[in-house]
């Protein structure tokens, strides 16, 4: 699943409202970097200032009640706050309220991905960024063709404002044909991006398509180099593939050990192939 920013965001921008509001909201930041004893305090403080009508602190009085932060867990009231925020003009309360009914969050609210997409369509148009990489991860799991072609271009989208964490999912959809035309030239391309830019699971797949000679010759030191990046991350699949690069010294040094070290740090993870490998060559899992 595409990456996508799954914790609320709590709103800190100013605005210009009545006195009592101001003097609400200067002790709520105030007590943000104060002790814990004063999450009650600070909870109170947005609470007085919501109700004074600062539209920033609906947004993070929200995420008090949504989480029980210094105040009593009530999230209905939650989503209330943040759905008057939002018809304010808050993009971010409408990014938080589609996160609950994406996931689900708290007792009573039920995963429901229309209200979800309703919302992050509504925060995209608010001009907050974030919703667009959430919006596509929502489309992305329909069957249906147009709604992977809108994911796909919001991902694009994303990758040209600098944001390329879901490239490699865009690469994925090029390599199987999902909601584009197969083309594996830029899927290749794309993966390349996206592993360049840091991406482990971008890298891990580099190393097969370099280890199996996809798109191109047979580059065991590429795809040694695609794979050690991938593990330095902690990727599983990379470690058991690097693991067994060393074990039989197939681009790699030969070395038993590195293969053990590689296959344990991957079956800590529950890689089942990394768990056999090690009961093949005779180590407790």
């Amino acid at each position: 699943m595409a990456q996508r920013p799954e914790k609320k965001v709590r709103r800190s921008r100013k605005a210009t409202v009545t006195p009592l509001s101001v003097k609400a909201m200067e002790r709520a930041w105030n007590l943000e970097t104060g002790p814990e004893d004063s999450r009650e305090a600070m909870a109170h403080a947005y609470l007085m200032a919501a109700r004074a009508g600062r539209v920033e602190a609906m947004t993070n009085v929200a995420l008090h009640l949504e989480h029980g932060d210094g105040i009593r867990q009530d999230v209905p009231e939650a989503m209330r706050w943040m759905r008057k925020a939002a018809g304010l003009g808050d993009g971010v309360a409408a990014f938080n309220l589609a996160l609950c009914y994406e996931q689900g969050r708290g007792p009573g609210v039920r995963p429901n991905p229309r209200l979800a997409e309703q919302w992050y369509r509504r925060s995209l148009a608010l001009g907050f960024p974030p919703s667009r990489g959430n919006l596509a991860a929502v489309l992305s799991k329909s069957p249906r063709q147009e709604r992977m072609k809108e994911a796909i271009a919001l991902w694009l989208a994303d990758a040209r404002r600098g944001d390329v964490k879901n490239l490699r999912f865009v690469a994925e959809c090029f390599e199987v044909g999902r909601g584009v035309r197969k083309n594996l030239k830029r899927a290749i391309q794309l993966y390349k991006q996206a592993a360049e830019a840091g991406d482990a699971g971008a890298q891990c797949v580099l190393g097969w398509l370099c280890l199996e000679g996809v798109g191109g010759p047979v580059d065991l030191l590429g795809a040694f180099k695609w794979y050690q990046l991938s593990a330095k991350q902690g990727d599983a699949s990379a470690l058991y593939s690097l693991g067994g690069m060393y074990l039989d010294g197939n681009g790699a040094p030969k070395s038993k050990a590195r293969a053990l070290q590689c296959f344990k740090k991957a079956a800590e993870q529950g890689h089942a192939k990394s768990k056999a490998s090690l009961k093949e060559l005779g180590v407790d899992v």
